[in-house]
């Protein structure tokens, strides 16, 4: 005999089905613990097959104890029951399909702090045969007949009538029930338990019996004493009673009110063993097993998504995917990231590492690679850097402004001066949305806003690193595959590194050819894609990724989104990424995600109920299989994925193509005799905003900090009015006698 456990139940499918589990327990003892007052249900067995059909059943469970010291004796009462198949009894109204006939058990005994057992004993069927016949016997006993004379009223004859009757009728009803019953049984050899209640007589004992008796008819009572579980639970079948039917039994299988309902949705899956590794399927979206889903690394070119709230695990199962890819080592792997989450993996997997504002290595992100055409980078370029903007209804005129200033500063080179983009685009802006006057330039709506939301734009160009024309060569950091840190950004800052950063990459991706259907040939990453890409189905941006997604398959190149929620990409887009990993999601964003989902057998309703329940690392999964040599999309299953583990490293990035020059720089104000100008007040602006203040000092003299070498800025001397201001072009790194 193994040994007794007590096994918690914690969570149960929320489609359970009392009578396949109880079929699947295999006829097997065991007793159900109900603990009212802390609203737990606990199985007590020492059948394997118990447990083994409560996993596989996909009940969420764990070992627990009895609740009892050892030694101790307690009292029980226990009760010999029977269920009705129908009411057979008028006054004892049975529900023949009600789930459970103690589904109740505790709402009506909350707060009582009563414990009740229900034991399911199995009876051989001998033991059945043998229950029979005393039934048989018993009934026989209870005919006589008898012959009855009356005078029927206002007749004058007397009439007479040969009657059954039957002694104790309600005694006779239930075993005519119970013969029927058994002899069912035994005809078709099923299976039969002994059912029986037990009322731990130390606390809330008499409501208890209260309730059990509202519920069940009572055959038999009876007390047994026992000083442990192991004890009560060998002695219980000492007490005679008739065995129910595994169907009659299952209605009397409950669990607790409170105990977790799991949402379970009916899934068929073919396990496989070649390809990336997903994670493991999960039996209807509960029952945790070993079989693997993979996926062939070449179906990732069909375009990824995995969204999933923060801490339900998306980025675990995009870490693993992708660290599957990279050991391959025959695909280029680039990754952006709004914090320092993929660092780690990217240096453990050979990535190149480039934490933007900390590297402090020059980058021109206005750098077209030679081998690409210009004009289909800065047109791409134009796009990205409108839509990163958030400008709206300005969008449009914020492109067409940058299209007319990069056309002039792509016109007879490749690798631009930022500080002369800058310039073009603020001569655009004019041009297109100002007047120029004598003394002034006085800027529409339409230019006001444009400038504003083009600011971050000129703050990017004001960093040393990111403003030299000569700059790290992307096409060879994005050959070797690179993370872009950009967790020193602030947030509303972040869109623009994503539209330069990206823009990069398109371009990179134009020298691939159409022949990469059958590869992979690289793989894009964008964490918190929503921050490039918004849900506007009419952004430009948006547009044009529809048509990259469909381009990159014939090339080879994976897109991979992550974002929080389904909603924050564009449906048309969602639609055309066909490999899908989904977390749980927010109530609101549920029934939007269920819909990119194929589960052929269940209804919507219940699919959007799980999308929100879904636990951590738990997923749902939309891919595309192989059929023979040819790609299918499979229906959608549950996942859980691996946990990733990886190495950490925190050293600087080794990128090594020049650094940033900055200079302390110093300058003399003099007045036309050559005299030094003491107390003059001298303003720093760089890309038409000022920068820095300063006073001269007795020599005339005024030193400016961090200024960019042969960086062309403008120094303002200011004078008693505004028409006495002299404005200097002056460069860093260059000091300079200027005479006002």
């Amino acid at each position: 005999m193994s040994e007794l456990r007590c096994i918690r139940v914690n969570a149960i499918p929320s489609n359970s089905d009392n009578l396949l589990l109880l079929s699947a327990f295999l006829n097997s003892k065991f007793m159900v613990l109900h603990d009212i007052s802390a609203g737990h249900t606990s199985i007590i067995t020492d059948s394997p097959d118990v447990s083994t059909a409560m996993h596989n059943f996909g009940i969420s469970m764990d070992e627990s104890d009895y609740g009892w010291t050892e030694g101790s004796a307690k009292r029980f009462k226990v009760f010999a029951t029977y269920l009705f198949e129908d009411n057979t009894l008028p006054y004892k109204k049975v529900d023949s399909v009600q789930e459970s006939r103690l589904s109740d058990l505790y709402v009506i005994l909350n707060g009582t702090g009563a414990k009740i057992i229900t034991a399911f004993c199995p009876s051989e069927i001998i033991s059945t045969n043998r229950i029979k016949k005393e039934i048989e016997k018993d009934i026989s006993e209870m005919e006589v007949r008898a012959t009855r004379n009356s005078r029927p009223i206002l007749e004058n004859r007397d009439y007479s009538a040969q009657v059954e009757i039957y002694h104790d009728s309600d005694k006779k009803r239930v075993l005519g029930s119970a013969l029927n019953m058994l002899n069912d049984i035994i005809m078709s050899n099923g299976t039969s338990y002994k059912f029986y209640v037990l009322i731990d007589m130390s606390a809330g004992a008499e409501e208890a019996e209260k309730y059990i008796k509202s519920k069940l008819l009572i055959l038999e009572e009876s007390e047994i004493t026992a000083k442990s579980m192991p004890e009560l639970y060998a002695n219980i079948e000492k007490v005679n009673c008739i065995p129910f039917s595994t169907e009659r039994c299952s209605r009397l299988l409950s669990f607790s009110d409170r105990t977790r309902k799991l949402p379970a949705i009916k899934t068929s899956f073919n396990a496989s063993e070649e390809g990336i590794v997903v994670g493991s399927y999960v039996q209807n979206g509960i029952k945790s097993t070993d079989e693997r889903l993979c996926i062939m690394k070449e179906s990732l070119n069909l375009g990824a998504m995995i969204s999933g709230l923060p801490g339900s695990g998306k980025t675990l199962s995009a870490k693993s995917i992708i660290g599957q890819v990279a050991k391959e080592g025959d695909t280029r792997i680039v990754i952006i990231s709004p914090n320092d989450e993929w660092d780690g993996f990217g240096r453990s997997n050979g990535l190149e590492v480039i934490r933007i504002y900390n590297s402090q290595k020059p980058i021109n992100f206005f750098r077209c690679d030679s081998t690409i055409n210009a004009e289909r980078f800065y047109e791409d370029l134009s796009m990205l850097i409108a839509s990163a903007s958030n400008a709206g209804p300005y969008r449009n005129s914020i492109e067409k402004v940058l299209l007319s200033a990069f056309n002039k500063s792509y016109k007879d080179t490749k690798d631009p001066d930022p500080n002369t983009v800058y310039a073009n685009i603020e001569l655009a802006v004019i041009e297109q949305h100002a007047k120029v006057t004598n003394t002034s330039v006085k800027y529409t709506k339409h230019g006001e806003n444009i400038k504003a939301a083009l600011q971050n734009l000129r703050l990017i160009i004001s960093r040393p690193e990111f403003a030299y024309n000569n700059g790290i060569n992307f096409r060879s950091i994005i050959e070797r595959g690179a993370v872009f840190d950009l967790s020193n950004v602030s947030n509303n800052m972040k869109p623009f590194f994503y539209a330069l950063i990206l823009n990069q990459i398109y371009g990179f991706a134009e020298s691939f050819d159409i022949y990469g259907d059958s590869k992979l040939r690289m793989l894009i990453c964008l964490e918190e894609a929503q921050v490039v890409f918004s849900n506007d189905v009419e952004s430009a941006a948006n547009q044009d990724l529809e048509n990259r997604v469909q381009n990159f398959r014939k090339k080879g190149i994976g897109l991979f989104l992550i974002t929080h929620n389904a909603t924050d990409i564009s449906p048309r887009i969602r639609r055309l990424l066909q490999f899908k990993m989904y977390f749980r999601q927010s109530a609101d964003v549920a029934k939007y995600a269920s819909n990119d989902l194929i589960f052929n057998e269940a209804e919507d309703a219940e699919i959007v109920k799980k999308m929100k329940v879904l636990g951590q690392r738990v997923c749902a999964v939309s891919y595309i299989g192989m059929d023979g040599k040819r790609k299918v999309p499979e229906a959608s299953v549950f996942v859980e994925v691996p946990e990733v583990t990886e190495e950490e490293f925190h050293e600087d990035s080794s990128i090594n193509e020049g650094s940033s020059r900055l200079s302390d720089t110093r300058f003399i104000i003099k007045n036309k005799e050559g005299t030094a100008v003491q107390g003059a007040n001298v303003q720093l602006l760089y890309l038409g905003e000022r920068i820095s203040e300063s006073m001269s000092d007795k020599d005339g003299c005024t030193v400016f900090t961090g200024m960019l070498v042969d960086k062309r800025y403008e120094l303002a001397v200011l004078g008693e009015k505004k028409k006495d201001t002299k404005r200097f072009s002056v460069y860093g790194g260059k000091s300079q006698e200027l005479t006002i």
